[in-house]
């Protein structure tokens, strides 16, 4: 086996870095406001960017009474 390198880059600490910060500024939010929060991200990857836009559209037509298709 070869000898290990140094990381420049910890990719779990990262991610945990990232939720942490994440969990703290939702922690207090009602569930309106955390479904508001997320209806108002704009992702990068406009497949995800069309998927939450679908979701919300979904969820319009459903409170609205529209039967889904």
């Amino acid at each position: 086996m070869s000898e290990p390198s140094s990381k420049n880059f910890d990719c779990v600490l990262s991610m945990r870095q990232i939720r942490d910060g994440l969990s703290a500024e939702i922690a207090d939010m009602s569930y309106d406001e955390l479904a508001e929060w997320l209806r108002a991200h704009q992702y990068s990857d406009p497949f995800l960017q069309r998927l939450s836009e679908q979701a919300h559209q979904q969820a319009n037509s459903a409170t609205a009474g529209s039967p889904h298709r």
